[in-house]
């Protein structure tokens, strides 16, 4: 079971966190997320515990418990896809589809608008 591990101090490290989680039950992998331009904890991070009822536990208990003067906050981790999945809300400009321009003709012209001939040669401000 994936947890959610936010709060944390910036100087615990893996080992420490993982020795938390294992009073509860076997752990499979620890991660604290980085800053990589400051080389430091976010102050938050990941725990996979191996059983799913080790996890409910390490909720119900590791929930509000202090490290180092901090009270940690665990959850269950949403997967990525779920989060992906939501709507994401369009601007109200970018939801209006524009008309398109309608050709305007008088008398005996053709309704197709002329084609501008392409400059060739040299471009603007290379002459000397």
């Amino acid at each position: 079971m994936d947890l959610h591990v936010s709060n944390l101090p910036f100087k615990l490290t893996e080992a420490e966190l993982q020795e938390i989680f294992e009073e509860i039950g076997p752990v499979e992998s620890v991660q604290i997320i980085l800053n990589h331009k400051l080389r430091q904890s976010k102050g938050y991070g990941f725990v996979k515990m191996v059983n799913e009822q080790d996890g409910l536990t390490a909720i119900d208990e590791l929930n509000g418990f202090e490290v180092q003067d901090r009270a940690l906050k665990v959850s269950k981790s949403m997967a990525k896809t779920d989060e992906k999945t939501q709507e994401k809300k369009v601007p109200f400009w970018k939801s209006k589809k524009k008309p398109k321009q309608k050709l305007v003709t008088f008398g005996d012209e053709p309704a197709t608008p002329q084609k501008r001939k392409k400059r060739r040669g040299q471009g603007r401000g290379t002459k000397y």
